[in-house]
């Protein structure tokens, strides 16, 4: 054996002995990690944080968690980066259900509406002055419009088990108009709330001809919405709704996005999440769309990533409002549709003064499409 020879074969010898000993120590840190539980951790973290894997339900037996607000993953965009070259579904929303209306439109075939409100269990309030006013012309079995209540669940730092509350089960049980979801009720997860709302509208009530998202602050004109479903599109979605915007940089702001989390100087065309109309063929599109456009915590927004990606640009209607245009009876009757931050008691009273006016409008002309609001 050569001098050259010799140095190879104890160059070889080198290699091996670190290749060897390279492997023992990942071994023992896989060991490690998982003993420890580091490693269900971590991936736990994904599927609670994200709910990215289908079959998930909140509050379930493998962590006892509830997905909650969490800013630091919200505006961060740790959905998108951590889904990136992954098969995972991107966003998932099925959720378990504590309280249920599945025979609301049952042995109803000609709806032109269900109205889908997001509501949380304190607002017991703003729920009764809703059933009082424009909610009274609902689930009744002279009008085409359903309405419905959708509600999270409270916060909890301890192992959750999925329980339903004893006061809001009495109230379903008597209104007939609530669905309770098991996931923590918070700003951060309005969208889960509103993907699942019109999910189980698919579900539960696809004999529907166009859903509605809304808030318990809103006044919603009950007597003119089937006039405007009457003459509304296809594939449509309408509310009070904008051009492209910029988005909030300022981390003070309640809307604040980082750049990591939205890498886009704008926004997509979108409509104000205090109260659209969607057409129920356009509803399902969406949530075939969703299941491929990760998590995003402002859930206006992530609606118009939906239609971007499906390349719907929404329309902005006239009466919708996403502030409170001043009262007067007969143009809440007659010529307003949505109107915003209305207290209970103001919806009760607006209601009873509005039965002074006749409804004037032609049915024809409800329906007004106009171009969207151009914001910076």
């Amino acid at each position: 054996m050569t001098e050259m020879d010799n140095n190879k074969s104890k160059s070889s010898v080198g290699y091996y002995l670190l290749a060897f000993i390279t492997l023992v120590l990942m071994a023992s840190l896989s060991l490690y990690a998982i003993n420890s539980g580091q490693f269900n951790r971590f991936r736990g973290r994904i599927i609670v944080e994200r709910n990215t894997v289908k079959s998930y339900t909140v509050g379930n037996t493998q962590t006892g968690r509830m997905i909650d607000e969490d800013h630091t993953y919200a505006i961060n965009g740790v959905n998108q980066s951590i889904l990136n070259g992954s098969t995972l579904k991107c966003f998932g929303h099925e959720f378990e259900i504590l309280l249920n209306q599945d025979k609301l439109c049952e042995k109803s075939h000609d709806i032109d509406i269900l109205i889908l409100i997001s509501s949380s269990k304190k607002q017991f309030n703003e729920r009764q002055a809703i059933r009082k006013s424009w909610g009274s012309k609902c689930n009744r079995n002279d009008t085409a419009i359903k309405c419905l209540f959708v509600i999270g669940n409270h916060r909890s730092d301890g192992p959750r088990i999925s329980t339903k509350d004893s006061g809001l089960q009495e109230e379903s049980t008597l209104y007939k108009d609530i669905v309770q979801i098991d996931y923590i009720d918070s700003y951060g997860n309005l969208t889960y709330k509103t993907v699942f709302s019109i999910s189980w509208a698919v579900r539960y009530c696809a004999s529907a001809k166009y859903v509605m998202k809304t808030d318990t602050d809103m006044y919603v004109n009950t007597y003119l919405l089937p006039f405007l479903t009457k003459k509304a599109p296809t594939k449509f979605i309408g509310g009070f709704c904008w051009g492209p915007s910029t988005p909030h940089r300022n981390r003070n702001s309640k809307w604040y996005v980082s750049f990591k989390g939205y890498r886009e100087d704008k926004f997509p065309p979108m409509c104000s999440g205090t109260g659209y109309v969607i057409s129920m063929d356009l509803v399902l599109t969406i949530l075939q769309v969703s299941e491929h456009i990760p998590f995003f915590h402002l859930e206006d927004v992530y609606i118009a990533m939906c239609l971007k990606k499906m390349r719907v640009t929404p329309n902005y209607l006239h009466g919708f409002n996403n502030m409170k245009p001043g009262f007067t009876p007969c143009s809440y009757k007659n010529d307003i549709i949505t109107s915003h931050g209305v207290t209970p008691k103001e919806l009760v009273t607006y209601w009873n003064q509005t039965k002074s006016c006749s409804v004037s409008v032609i049915p024809e002309n409800v329906y007004k499409p106009r171009p969207l609001l151009r914001v910076h």
